[in-house]
């Protein structure tokens, strides 16, 4: 059994800063616009490029008698938290993250519905999880940070017209 993480990459939008799917989160890194992220902004999220999904799938297909009745984790080698992503994203357009912190609950009062339950699902879950046993018995390893598996998605939502950088480059 394998367990991805936030799966992510080229064809669909990935969990963003705020912990959610929201497009516009990019759109205010990218502008240098203040963003409200939960608490203090420390909870992670576990990013994985479909293509080192596709990679685990692989090798457990090829060692089936060491995958057989296991459980695996399939995610980058880090996690990262919500500021990090961020902060990070945002050094991709040549800006540097406006950010404000409220209390969850009062984060989630300004958010759709839609939003706020994928940020109140990422944020209660604070994920971060072990490749080791994936490493160890299947030769798991990742090509893609999640920061690099980020920018490669938030690269094709670019690309296909999704997400507005306001004209700055994307330098990832």
């Amino acid at each position: 059994m394998l367990h991805p993480g936030h799966i992510t990459g080229p064809g669909w939008p990935m969990v963003n800063a705020a912990g959610n799917f929201d497009l516009g989160v990019w759109e205010t890194l990218a502008s240098g616009g203040e963003l409200v992220l939960p608490n203090l902004g420390l909870e992670t999220v576990h990013h994985v490029h479909a293509d080192d999904v596709a990679q685990c799938f692989q090798r457990a297909i090829e060692r089936p008698g060491v995958a057989a009745g296991n459980s695996y984790h399939v995610v980058s080698e880090r996690a990262m938290t919500l500021r990090g992503i961020a902060e990070t994203a945002a050094g991709w357009f040549g800006q540097e993250a406006r950010l404000r912190y409220l209390p969850l609950e009062d984060m989630l009062a300004g958010l759709s519905s839609e939003h706020a339950d994928a940020t109140r699902d990422h944020v209660s879950r604070s994920l971060s999880m072990s490749i080791a046993a994936a490493a160890s018995d299947l030769g798991y390893s990742p090509r893609f940070t999640s920061a690099a598996a980020i920018a490669d998605g938030l690269r094709w939502l670019i690309a296909e017209g999704r997400v507005d950088t306001g004209g700055r480059a994307f330098e990832a």
